[in-house]
């Protein structure tokens, strides 16, 4: 029986349910896995254990029972730093990583992750980087990177971190009438680490209450044993049409993909035409998914064996295809996943 443990630091009732629905898959699978928690805070260890569901304090020399384990679930302010020292710890007791600090480092890297992503031929959005050294000349960089690569619409994001946290939205009109508020959005979060801007793609929405609103699906991958599975995830729903921000912290929702399916369209000019997926059309999703599990881990020593992958969906003509915004190390969400089919 091969144990994986969970490493995490926050909410002990969602580990107990992300444990729960991945013994469950692992049982449907016929694999013989078992997940644990541990929760790390600093000063103990403490141990969920499926067969009991309750919590109990552990020493350190415990975790040499794991095979392999994962992080998720810390604290926002110290995502990056935690995770490192998780990982070292990890490291020098010898268990293997589903996501390692050295790759989950360059997933992090929002717009590393791109470049790379798109020299392997991989669909992703136009992006540009910002850093400190470059506060003085913000609007003339942003103005370049517009009118170079004919972008109208587009986000400011932190280059690090995830789920959404301090991303804007602005459009080719809001640079020319709204440049203070851009430099602020910048500035604001320059103080802290680097800008990505990236070019907004997408072309598929869900229609709820008489708006079209943007739709961003997000699909778990993790390999436990020798088979990539690839079968589960979500959608987030932006509030509304007007902003194209998904993330529940701004007010998005997370939705079934049963749900979203039999309301999805795609805008064909000015108009809105209703989209009907089909299964060779998620086989495709798929493929394009493991194409960029591959391409990613490219030449990477430490390789990302667990993934919150995050796309659009564009129609063009008869063409349909993603469109890949990131790729989430630490993917939150395990308690609200479903199944990816129609």
């Amino acid at each position: 029986m091969e144990k994986i443990g969970i490493i995490f630091s926050l909410d002990e009732e969602y580990i107990k349910e992300t444990i729960l629905f991945l013994y469950l898959e692992s049982l449907r699978k016929n694999r013989k896995i078992e997940f644990f928690g541990i929760k790390w805070d600093g000063r103990e260890i403490l141990k969920i254990d499926i067969k009991k569901f309750d919590v109990e304090k552990i020493n350190t020399s415990s975790l040499t029972d794991f095979e392999k384990s994962m992080v998720l679930n810390l604290p926002v302010k110290e995502e990056i730093s935690l995770h490192k020292r998780i990982s070292s710890f990890l490291k020098e007791k010898g268990i293997f990583q589903l996501n390692p600090f050295s790759s989950s480092f360059k997933a992090d890297d929002k717009f590393f992750t791109l470049s790379k992503l798109k020299k392997k031929g991989i669909k992703v959005p136009e992006s540009i980087i910002l850093k400190e050294k470059n506060f003085r000349e913000i609007l003339q960089i942003v103005g370049k990177f517009l009118a170079e690569r004919n972008i109208r619409n587009f986000y400011i994001q932190p280059n690090y971190g995830t789920e959404g946290r301090l991303t804007y939205y602005f459009t080719i009109e809001d640079f020319f009438k709204k440049k203070e508020l851009i430099v602020d959005c910048i500035s604001h979060i320059l103080q802290s680490q680097p800008v990505i801007l990236k070019e907004k793609r997408g072309n598929v929405f869900f229609y709820e209450n008489g708006e079209f609103k943007q739709a961003v699906f997000r699909i778990f991958l993790w390999k436990f044993t020798d088979e990539i599975d690839i079968d589960y995830g979500f959608v987030e729903i932006a509030h509304s049409s007007q902003i194209p921000i998904t993330s529940p912290e701004k007010g998005g929702k997370i939705l079934p993909f049963r749900d979203v399916f039999q309301n999805l369209y795609f805008k064909n000019g000015k108009n809105f035409e209703k989209l009907s997926l089909k299964e060779n059309d998620l086989e495709m999703v798929k493929e394009e998914i493991l194409n960029l599990y591959k391409s990613f881990n490219s030449r990477l020593k430490e390789k990302l064996n667990l993934m919150g992958i995050d796309f659009v969906l564009e129609v063009i003509g008869k063409e349909i295809y993603p469109v890949f915004l990131e790729i989430n190390p630490r993917p939150w969400g395990f308690n609200k996943l479903s199944k990816f089919n129609n």
